[in-house]
């Protein structure tokens, strides 16, 4: 992970400019309730804690998880600065997340209602395992929403953004929860060249 641990010292400043109004628009489609657990994978820098934090106020709990420890320093440190709302963050690989190793997070067993995947399944080893494994560990009746780029045919900007990020664009990762969710819905959102294709929200609920 030391590309990705590299990558944290110019993310903010360099590449979160570019999500910034995506991350409000996904912590409003999330609509979590207070008292209730977020977790929020892969959470890079902590971005989007100042969203998502206030939706499930001081009752409530955002578990952050991260493979980077570059990544998850800095958002430690956000995560410290940003109050009532608990907050606290792991190091954990998506592929082995299990309800003991949120149980850990925690320091406590929990529930998770809601599920915040941004800008991840374009770049996990085995997104289509990993979103299999998160979904699981999402209650009945839980919310996920997915925010990241797909891209059919790669232009310069797009070959640009898979080289940084070490993702792959041309994934519909859209299409698990697409095919599994209740209250399926998927949004365009106002993209940018730098995005290097299209910026989507996809939204559902798990069945009962």
């Amino acid at each position: 992970m030391s590309w990705y641990d590299w990558f944290a010292s110019f993310y903010d400043r360099s590449v979160e400019p570019l999500y910034s109004e995506a991350r409000a628009a996904a912590a409003t489609a999330l609509a979590a309730e207070p008292g209730q657990v977020i977790l929020d994978l892969p959470c890079g820098t902590g971005q989007s804690f100042d969203a998502l934090a206030p939706t499930v106020g001081p009752r409530g709990l955002l578990i952050g998880v991260d493979y980077s420890d570059g990544m998850l320093a800095r958002a430690a440190l956000r995560a410290r600065r940003l109050g009532p709302t608990p907050i606290v963050v792991q190091r954990n690989d998506v592929h082995a997340l299990d309800g003991n190793r949120l149980t850990a997070a925690a320091g406590r067993d929990v529930t998770l209602d809601r599920l915040h995947i941004f800008l991840g399944l374009t770049a996990f080893p085995a997104w289509e395992a990993a979103f299999e494994r998160l979904w699981a560990l999402l209650a009945p009746g839980g919310r996920c929403v997915i925010v990241d780029v797909h891209a059919d045919h790669l232009g310069l900007q797009g070959r640009i953004v898979n080289l940084i990020a070490r993702a792959d664009l041309r994934r519909e990762t859209w299409r698990p929860l697409e095919r599994c969710a209740n209250n399926y819905e998927y949004v365009t959102l106002p993209a940018k060249r730098e995005h290097g294709g299209q910026i989507f929200l996809a939204s559902g609920d798990k069945p009962r």
